[in-house]
């Protein structure tokens, strides 16, 4: 299990209490203002769109016109490239190799993505986001960088089901930053369907936002679990999910797990 003190994360924080918001906006009086804006933002996006792949499908709407960047949750362009080389690094440190075959659910406006494209053979990238605003301006980070020759897919999606993507076909399965804006039931879909995809030997990994206090979301945008929540859904959808350990090492608020078809080796 990871230990509280190898992270900097704030793992017993509730921010979903009202002492936790009284307390933070003491501390942050100029943040105040946007909270409260983005929060009946959200009220009404929440009262149009009940479920919430069509509520935050809309968000991402809102937040890509103002800033595609931002909306995928980088504070500056340093920044955007900053975590899209942590995730390629990251996996470039656990094997992946311009054969493999990759699926980048919530692949955004490739702020990664563009880096695996660039070191996986031609047509061997398949991103998909739920955001046609993001999938728009993932084309324009396609076109900046010079990569079309490398025929991307970039798919849009309603769900996370995959039925459309073929049987045993991807070695690795990306999702940064997805379920920590998804309810359980979204993070479940996705288990139970993303085992059929992976190859034998493949894997999936993704983040999360990690809490040991009480599980919790915030505005519906943001959700916090325990490890042991997660791990055990992996296992009941007959996946083996191990905590990764070396990605705590990174400069990142969020942790990681990865999940597999066969035990892999540590």
């Amino acid at each position: 299990m990871p230990k509280e003190a190898e992270s900097p994360k704030k793992l017993h924080s509730n921010r979903a209490a009202l002492t936790h918001k009284v307390g933070y906006a003491l501390r942050h009086p100029e943040r105040v203002g946007p909270y409260v804006r983005r929060a009946g933002r959200d009220a009404w996006l929440r009262l149009r769109h009940p479920d919430h792949i069509g509520y935050y499908r809309a968000v991402m709407a809102h937040d890509t016109r103002r800033d595609p960047e931002a909306a995928v949750g980088s504070r500056s362009h340093d920044r955007w490239l900053a975590l899209g080389r942590m995730q390629f690094d990251y996996l470039l440190e656990h094997g992946l190799r311009p054969e493999h075959r990759m699926l980048d659910i919530g692949c955004g406006n490739l702020r990664g993505g563009w880096r695996f494209i660039d070191h996986l053979d031609t047509g061997h990238y398949y991103g998909i986001d739920i955001s046609p605003d993001i999938l728009i301006a993932a084309k324009r980070t396609l076109t900046r960088r010079g990569l079309q020759a490398k025929l991307p897919h970039l798919t849009l999606t309603g769900d996370l089901r995959l039925d459309f993507l073929p049987d045993d076909h991807f070695d690795v399965v990306h999702a940064h930053s997805v379920f920590s804006h998804s309810p359980l039931s979204v993070i479940d879909e996705c288990l139970a369907h993303v085992g059929r995809v992976l190859t034998d030997t493949g894997f999936f990994d993704f983040t999360f936002d990690r809490t040991e206090g009480t599980e919790h979301q915030v505005l519906r945008e943001d959700f916090y679990y325990r490890t042991d929540t997660l791990l055990t859904l992996a296992a009941q959808h007959r996946l083996h999910a191990r905590f990764m350990e070396d990605w705590e090492k990174r400069p990142h608020g969020q942790s990681k797990i990865r999940v597999s078809r066969s035990p892999l080796p540590s």
